[in-house]
């Protein structure tokens, strides 16, 4: 199932809509209040509460129809296990809120930042919608990445393109059953000429063209066990692929500073950064180094891979930037070829 599946999208039915409006307006002022309570309270008890805690306030997002946000109010229960937890905590709860106050003035918003937020909720833009209306960009896209993850019964494959001409990045999501097969036509590495229908969020896309010239051959390296599945593996051997355009550490900065300043609740960003080397800091911490000496901090389970097949000298790296750091999916090398991470 690819994502702007027609079911869950705008009611087509006006008071089926405004029934579900009114739903999620009464279940956003509820969770209001609940955020008000947990800061009131303090958030000392958050170290020791029960995961229900969050449970039960995402249970009544999803009674309110507003599914998205439920998601991320369950995926706080994680958060005070982490190290550094009660700032991370405070700013989730300060995004959510940010979010309730955003909805709760929609109508005041520019149109795109007001798709952004209902997207944020749980409103879904139907994919005829995204099709017939959506920005069109042809290009020769780069598959730079992908990541797979399983929430309950369900789960989701994000796959990351950088277009060659324009610079654009681009999202495209697919979703499946656990244990169900996912899309796998976009081999990472591969070059794919397309032309992609945006979301208003002008990240989130879908293929409305594409052109079967593009091949990928198999790869001779296979991806790392956090990685998705073999099938999308792309060409790696030599003449076989092509590096996608990258930028510093410093122009990734400035790409995500930009990127937040349209969407607040991003939270993740797709990085390529060129001629990076993986380093050491003084504790023992993991980064990747431009050529500048700027460093960004790299999050994985298995630091291996990078390290083993760059050797120690510069490639080209893709990854996830997010607040906790770089979290690679792919690398470029000059002998290797793309290798998954």
């Amino acid at each position: 199932m690819s994502e702007g599946s027609n079911a869950g999208g705008r009611g087509r039915d006006p008071k089926t809509a405004e029934r579900r409006e009114r739903r999620v307006g009464d279940g956003l002022a509820e969770l209001d209040q609940w955020l008000r309570d947990q800061v009131a309270h303090g958030l000392a008890r958050a170290e020791r509460a029960p995961y229900r805690l969050w449970d039960d306030a995402s249970r009544r997002l999803v009674d309110a129809s507003a599914g998205s946000l439920a998601g991320q109010v369950k995926a706080l229960a994680g958060v005070p296990r982490r190290a550094g937890w009660p700032d991370r905590l405070l700013a989730e709860y300060a995004l959510l809120r940010l979010l309730v106050r955003a909805y709760q003035g929609r109508d005041t918003l520019p149109p795109r930042l007001r798709e952004i937020v209902r997207a944020r909720i749980g409103f879904t833009m139907p994919q005829d919608d995204v099709l017939a209306h959506g920005e069109r960009v042809h290009d020769t896209w780069c598959v730079i990445g992908a990541r797979d993850t399983t929430l309950d019964q369900l789960t989701t494959r994000r796959v990351w393109l950088r277009g060659a001409e324009s610079g654009r990045s681009a999202l495209v999501l697919s979703f499946a059953a656990r244990g169900r097969p996912l899309d796998a036509s976009f081999k990472v590495g591969a070059h794919v000429d397309a032309t992609l229908s945006f979301y208003p969020d002008g990240l989130r896309a879908l293929v409305a063209e594409r052109s079967k010239r593009t091949a990928p051959r198999r790869p001779e390296r296979g991806p790392g066990p956090s990685q998705v599945g073999s099938e999308l593996a792309g060409p790696s051997q030599a003449g076989g692929w092509r590096a996608p355009g990258g930028t510093s550490v410093r122009g990734l900065l400035e790409e995500y500073a930009a990127a937040l300043a349209g969407d607040p609740w991003l939270d993740r960003w797709p990085a390529v950064l060129e001629q990076v080397r993986p380093a050491r800091d003084g504790r023992g911490d993991l980064h990747v180094l431009d050529a500048d000496g700027d460093a960004l901090p790299v999050r994985t389970g298995d630091p291996w891979p990078l390290l083993a097949v760059s050797g120690g000298g510069p490639v080209t790296l893709s990854g996830e930037w997010t607040p906790d750091g770089l979290h690679p999916l792919a690398l470029w090398h000059p002998e290797e070829g793309v290798v998954l991470l």
